[in-house]
């Protein structure tokens, strides 16, 4: 049976079980759904995925652990009458902004806005236990299990701890214990003079959501292709360009790239649930060049070096030295405004496919979340039926709606208009 302690990262998401760090996605469906079959579907999904069978209980000395718990309920659903296109925008940001509050339940849920025939899914996990890529994938779950009621999705064990993962060689070295204690009273010290800042109130958090058709998405890919760039790197340059040119943010000119860490982690596959995403901080010059295909080239190249340069073991072993930080990091990241100007995740094409026997899937919406601590402002994007899906989050007290309004049309007409330019 599963119990291990939180890991730093998912420490951070629980945020001492304070509020609500969850990721939502949702997918609007044609086709009649049997009540029956999605909770069949549901049932399965929650036996193969031990940490949808969790609780978090705190040891005597405030260490959070996960516990399998034989007792849990299933996975709840919530039943909201479906009236247009628009219904999962409001239920979206009501589960951004709702705690896993039950012990009795695993801190995952499924909202279904139902009619006749189209239904919307809104998939809701707690960040500690998931990130983006694992709630799309509880999503392809779904999918498959109503198409296809009798087929076996399996199961596996999690590990039982980070240290799985480091070599013992590199675990019981001498001299890295004695680097990681070092560190860890460093920031130790550091934080107890940082904990004395001022938690900044988030209380109009907000929600923007937007495509780029299929014809101009096809344009905008193609033009990337040509370039021999990513499209993670032209959005990432677009959108720092575009808060540049906004005279009333303070522009760091600096984002955080989500990469997913399973990448340097054979044992996890891509279909178990997850919650350890890196942080990459990039920035550009303030300059005022047009070239956006230029600087999404040098971007490119260094958040590949950024990657070539991780160390994994010495993540998880500096972050493992963190945990007893755990408390003064959560309360520091609430007083703390952060030195970029935003965080992004872009999933690329999902594997999500547009059929599933005789259900289809007319829309998908990106992963996203709410942070209650640091700057909260994070853009997430997709593809999905040929169309580039933007969700962007933020709040009054860091990015007024009406900025992250000019902030999204800048960077689209950026983009748009770089199309124009032929990439060199």
């Amino acid at each position: 049976m599963l119990k291990r302690k939180l890991s730093l990262i998912e420490g951070t998401m629980y945020a001492n079980g304070s509020g609500a760090v969850n990721v939502v996605s949702g997918i609007r469906i044609k086709g009649n759904i049997s009540e029956k079959a999605l909770f069949d579907a549901l049932s399965k999904i929650q036996k193969r995925h031990p940490l949808l069978r969790v609780g978090i209980v705190k040891e005597d000395n405030g260490t959070p652990f996960f516990i399998e718990r034989k007792d849990i309920s299933e996975i709840p659903v919530r039943l909201v009458t479906r009236h247009g296109n628009e219904d999962w925008e409001k239920e979206a940001i009501s589960e951004c902004l709702t705690p896993f509050a039950s012990k009795d339940q695993p801190l995952a849920r499924l909202v279904w806005i139902k009619s006749d025939e189209i239904s919307d899914l809104i998939f809701v996990g707690h960040h500690c236990i998931c990130d983006g890529r694992s709630v799309l994938n509880m999503m392809d779950e779904t999918l498959r299990l109503l198409a296809q009621p009798q087929l076996d999705i399996g199961a596996y064990h999690s590990f039982s701890s980070v240290e799985d993962f480091i070599p013992d060689a590199v675990r019981q070295n001498k001299a890295n214990i004695i680097k990681v204690r070092i560190f860890a009273k460093l920031v130790q010290f550091s934080l107890n003079v940082l904990c004395l800042k001022k938690e900044i109130k988030r209380e109009r958090p907000y929600f923007l959501h937007w495509k780029i058709n299929r014809e101009e998405s096809a344009i905008i890919l193609k033009s990337c292709k040509t370039a021999e760039i990513s499209i993670h790197s032209a959005l990432s340059v677009a959108f720092l360009k575009a808060h540049q040119q906004i005279k009333q943010l303070k522009s760091y000119s600096r984002l955080y790239c989500a990469v997913d860490m399973r990448k340097f982690l054979p044992e996890v596959k891509e279909d178990m649930f997850f919650a350890f995403p890196a942080m990459i901080g990039l920035s550009i010059k303030a300059d005022k060049t047009n070239d956006l295909w230029a600087q999404a080239r040098r971007f490119k190249e260094k958040l590949q070096q950024e990657i070539n340069k991780m160390d994994i073991n010495k993540f998880f072993m500096y972050s493992s030295g963190l945990l007893r930080a755990l408390p003064k990091m959560s309360k520091y990241a609430r007083a703390e405004r952060g030195i970029h100007d935003f965080t992004f995740s872009n999933m690329g094409k999902v594997s999500i496919r547009e059929n599933y026997g005789m259900f289809e899937v007319e829309a998908l919406h990106s992963p996203s979340t709410m942070f209650p601590f640091g700057n909260p402002s994070t853009l997430s994007t997709t593809t999905f039926r040929g169309e580039i899906d933007f969700i962007f989050t933020s709040d009054e007290a860091f990015i007024k709606k009406e900025e992250a309004v000019m902030l999204k049309q800048n960077a689209m007409q950026l983009l748009i208009n770089s199309t124009k330019i032929t990439p060199c």
